[in-house]
């Protein structure tokens, strides 16, 4: 996804980015709604990973993912927000980052 060079305003308009948001999301879904059977999650983010390779997605930005998705999360959702939430999720994102970069560097 080319967005290097882009304004932070022509970003939030992006279909694109929008899209690919929206697939992250889905993943961040099944991995939850998986999490009773590591394996296949594993599977699943394997593929993803590999499908990655082929969009020529670099292994370091695997690790930005899920700082800035938590970045983008904490003030949504306030008092709410813990050290114990943001520790859940940020080894969620180590996992799924793990596993892809796994997948992309074989």
């Amino acid at each position: 996804m080319p967005f290097k060079g882009q304004s932070c305003e022509s970003l939030k308009d992006n279909v694109q980015l929008k899209s690919h948001a929206l697939r992250v999301m889905g993943t961040v879904d099944k991995c939850i709604n998986r999490f009773h059977d590591p394996a296949k999650v594993k599977e699943m983010l394997h593929e993803l990973g590999a499908r990655h390779v082929m969009y020529n997605a670099k292994v370091d930005y695997m690790d930005l993912i899920g700082p800035q998705f938590i970045w983008a999360i904490e003030p949504v959702l306030g008092d709410n927000w813990t050290p114990d939430v943001e520790q859940a999720w940020s080894d969620l994102f180590k996992f799924i980052s793990y596993i892809m970069k796994g997948a992309m560097t074989f």
